[in-house]
Formats: C-alpha cells, sequence, structure tokens
C-alpha cells in the first residue's frame, strides 16, 4: 500500500538514509527505534509535512511524492494530542470536516459511529483542560479518524499516558485496527507495546532500517547485536558453531539450539522469561543447568534474577511469587533450564 523508496533526508547534523519500506494494506506496522533514530521524521515524511531530500513515496502503486498533505488522504495523531484549547471535543473533532467535500448527514453518521467506538458519550461538552491523558486520546483519534483516512499515523501513542491509561489506550487503537478495518503505522521505542499491537515492522537506527518484517521474527530473530538489545534479547553471548555443536566462548558450557546456522562465529540470545526454574520433567529439558542465585531485583509483579555457573551469568525473569514459594535468595543453588528452541543465533 505504502512504499518508500531510495529515501534520503538531509538535516543539520542528522539525516534519513537509504529508506526503503513497504506497508503493507491493513497491516499494523511499527516504525520502532531509540529516541533520536529518525522515527517521527520519516512519519512526517509519509505524511507529507517534511519533505524528502530524495526518492519515492508511493501509494497503492501512485507516485505521492510530490502530493500535498491535504491530499494524501492520511490522518496523523501526535504524542501531545495537539487538542484546540477553547473548543470543546465535539468541536475538536468535526474541525476538519469543514474543509473537506463531506456531507452533513456523512459527518453526522461518523460522528455516532466513533463516539460509540471510542466511548466519548459522557465528555462531548468538555474541553480538553478537563479531560484526563486517555480522554484526550481518544478525542485526538475521533478527530482523524471522522476524515476517514486510507492509513492512521500514530507518533507515539502511548508514551504520554499514566500507566493507569496506558493498557487502555492499548485494547483501543487493537480496537481500531480491527473494527475499522485500516492500514495503522505506528512510531513507538517500547517493544513491548509493539509485540501486543503489530503485525509487521521495521527497526530504524541513526537514520537506517536495519531490520523490518513480521513482528515475532524480529522479536525472535534479531539480525544484529544492536537489534537483540533493543528487543529484550538477553544472556547474548558470542558463541562458536562447529560440527552442529554451540559452543559459549570465555565458558566451559555447550548449549544445544535446535536451529543452528553454519559454522563458525556468531551470537546467541535466550530471552530471560524462557529460563525455567526446576522445571517438571526436567528429564525433557536439554539445557539444564545448576547456578547460583548471584543478584534478586524485585520489579513488583516479577523478578529479575542472575544466575551463575560454570563462569557464566544467566539473566532469567520469574514470578514474583516465588520468593514465597520457593524460598529464594541471594547465595542459594537452585536447578534451571530451557528448550534449544529458546536459543537464538544471529
Amino acid at each position: 500500500m505504502i512504499a518508500l523508496e531510495n529515501i534520503h533526508l538531509d538535516l543539520s547534523g542528522f539525516s534519513l538514509k537509504n529508506i526503503n519500506l513497504e506497508i503493507r494494506e491493513k497491516d499494523f506496522f511499527a516504525l520502532i527505534g531509540p529516541t533520536g533514530s529518525g522515527k517521527s521524521l520519516l512519519l512526517e515524511g509519509i505524511m507529507g509535512l517534511m519533505d524528502f531530500s530524495s526518492g519515492g513515496v508511493r501509494f497503492k502503486g501512485r507516485d505521492m511524492t510530490a502530493v500535498p498533505v491535504e491530499l494524501r488522504n492520511l490522518a496523523i495523531v501526535y504524542q501531545d494530542f495537539a487538542l484546540f484549547p477553547h473548543l470543546d471535543v465535539t468541536q475538536n473533532i468535526l474541525y476538519g470536516t469543514k474543509y473537506h467535500k463531506i456531507s452533513k448527514k456523512e459527518v453526522s453518521d461518523r460522528l455516532s459511529m466513533l463516539v460509540s467506538t471510542l466511548g466519548l458519550e459522557n465528555i462531548l461538552d468538555r474541553r480538553p483542560h478537563n479531560l484526563s491523558g486517555g480522554e484526550k486520546q481518544r478525542v485526538a483519534l475521533a478527530r482523524s479518524l471522522i476524515l476517514n483516512p486510507k492509513v492512521l499515523l500514530l507518533d507515539e501513542p502511548l508514551s504520554a499516558l499514566d500507566p493507569l491509561f496506558h493498557n487502555e489506550a492499548k485494547h483501543l487503537l487493537e480496537k481500531i485496527h480491527q473494527e475499522l478495518d485500516m492500514t495503522i503505522v505506528m512510531v513507538s521505542h517500547n517493544f513491548n507495546d509493539v509485540i501486543y499491537l503489530a503485525n509487521r515492522g521495521a527497526i530504524i537506527h541513526k537514520g537506517q532500517i536495519h531490520q523490518q518484517g513480521d513482528i515475532i521474527t524480529l522479536f525472535e530473530k534479531p539480525a544484529s547485536r544492536f537489534i537483540a538489545d533493543f528487543v529484550g534479547m538477553r544472556n547474548i553471548r558470542p558463541v562458536v558453531v562447529q560440527q552442529g555443536q554451540l559452543k559459549i566462548q570465555d565458558s566451559g558450557l555447550d548449549i544445544l539450539a535446535s536451529d543452528l546456522t553454519e559454522s563458525g562465529h556468531w551470537h546467541m540470545g535466550i530471552r530471560p522469561e524462557e529460563i525455567v526454574l526446576n522445571p517438571n520433567g526436567a528429564d525433557l529439558w536439554a539445557n539444564r543447568f545448576e547456578g547460583r542465585i548471584k543478584k534478586i531485583s524485585n520489579h513488583g509483579v516479577f523478578l529479575d534474577l542472575v544466575l551463575s555457573t560454570q563462569d557464566m551469568d544467566f539473566e532469567a525473569i520469574w514470578p514474583r511469587s516465588y520468593l514465597r514459594d520457593h524460598k529464594l535468595e541471594v547465595g542459594q543453588t537452585v536447578g534451571f533450564a530451557f528448550h534449544p528452541e529458546s536459543v537464538h543465533i544471529f
């Protein structure tokens, strides 16, 4: 649906370089990267608010590179929501309709649908200063969606919300994508939000795309050390693959992996939530070890532990209830295991 072809953007001190992306119709596509990586610039370029230095933008095969923003049939919602403070909710939602050729009946029908879908019935007469963060977000979404855009662009839509509204907003975006059956492109630096919402995405760093594809592939098969760190992979170590065996460098450990690549020097990563404490049927677990608990960090609903064995530290995430149920403490020796399928090679 949207194709970015050899995009470059040169600014003072920063540039987007050789961006090639394909966003398919009805995708929930995530542009993921750390702060300052160029995510929002790329989003504004798709919208038409920023002119690229070179390259092309196509929508459904049509060259849109020189098409002005008002004719692209896109909508963008910023993280600060940018509501008009002197207008009430209804006036904010309807603001853009007077600049488009939409009949009064169609406007009325769309307004009723969005008010119902987004749960705005009780706040239509309020002004923005009387709205919560979650309510402001819903109003900003309604203001964009009432124009019936082909694509909805979201710039860090969840980062400005406190924890109380964060999960509510994720469910709302999921609902919009499913019920309105539309294409959504979201900028985010939070991979936990992305893995919940998006089906495809791209990781951008320092103005360049480093990997793109299905979200699960990005999550489980990162193409580089940077991406592995960014998507939450842990237990990253250099390894040597020889004759189907995986040997961890600077350690006496050999690990069994289910998807060994060709012989040579690689990295491995194991997500901490895939390391299990004293699993039932331990003989079914190919990678089984005993280790000393070196550190326990209590994060409220979960524990982050460091387990030391044979000159290597493993990081594991376990439920906080394990403190009570297994009497875990620093210095204790415990058994732990992980499946060969949990070992990711890149």
